[in-house]
């Protein structure tokens, strides 16, 4: 059994992308295993699902995976996403949502456990990572549905700074996987313009069969009809400082 587990932070299409991959008959995906465990249990309650012990999951969890799961599947993962606040001093590494989620325990762990194969998806458009989280809070909408009509947003400036540097210390930690893991990273845009491409890129990854997939339609449109700035009514504020402090793009494509 392969198992794999895909990184990154919120509002970058992990969830899309699991449910893509999980059409695949090859594999069992699962959601978010361990963001209801208690911050000590999360390791081992990880270990033992990717073990196919699924008894340590919350009740919802452990219903999935009793239909997503059985003897004929090759790969095994779930998705782990971890949180970029604003609230840290001097560097976003004294988060204490970080320390909370056990970034640094969860990096260990990994690079001890050679064989997890690594699926880290990144936003590179910051803001437009922005506005997926400001909107969503406000909307309180998540997952699959559209934005309501005519939401707007102003998002703090100071805050804003603080999550996109929060945002990009994940990504960076996260990338250094490479070095001992198989490692994939896909792009959140580019899996808005082809879902089914990104997808295949994954499923070869994990060594199965992309024209095995069940379902090859689409599964989840963006939740926004317009441009950021149509959401953002800072927006040309926003724009000027985000470019000002090289936060526009993920730091992961610069040289």
């Amino acid at each position: 059994m392969k198992n794999f587990i895909i990184l990154g932070t919120q509002r970058t299409g992990s969830s899309a992308l699991a449910e893509s991959i999980g059409l695949n008959p090859m594999v069992a995906c699962g959601w978010e295993w361990t963001l209801q465990v208690p911050w000590r249990q999360k390791l081992k309650v990880a270990e033992r699902a990717l073990a196919g012990d699924f008894s340590f999951l919350i009740q919802k969890h452990q219903d999935h995976m009793a239909k997503a799961f059985d003897s004929r599947k090759t790969c095994l993962g779930f998705r782990r996403l971890f949180r970029s606040s604003s609230k840290w001093i001097i560097h976003p590494r004294f988060c204490p949502a970080l320390w909370l989620d056990r970034l640094e325990d969860h990096l260990h762990w990994l690079t001890k456990r050679t064989d997890i194969h690594i699926i880290h998806i990144v936003r590179r458009q910051g803001l437009d990572w922005l506005k997926s989280v400001y909107v969503a809070r406000k909307a309180n909408v998540w997952v699959g549905k559209p934005y309501p009509e005519g939401i707007k947003v102003t998002i703090p400036m100071r805050k804003a700074v603080s999550r996109l540097r929060a945002k990009d210390w994940v990504d960076y930690r996260l990338a250094t996987l490479a070095d001992s893991n198989p490692y994939l990273r896909l792009n959140y845009e580019d899996f808005l313009v082809d879902q089914n491409a990104v997808t295949a890129l994954a499923l070869q990854f994990l060594q199965c069969d992309p024209k095995m997939m069940r379902i090859r339609e689409p599964r989840v449109h963006k939740q926004s009809k317009g441009d950021v700035a149509d959401y953002v009514l800072n927006y040309d504020e926003l724009l000027a400082k985000l470019d000002c402090l090289d936060l526009l793009t993920s730091p992961l494509d610069r040289p």
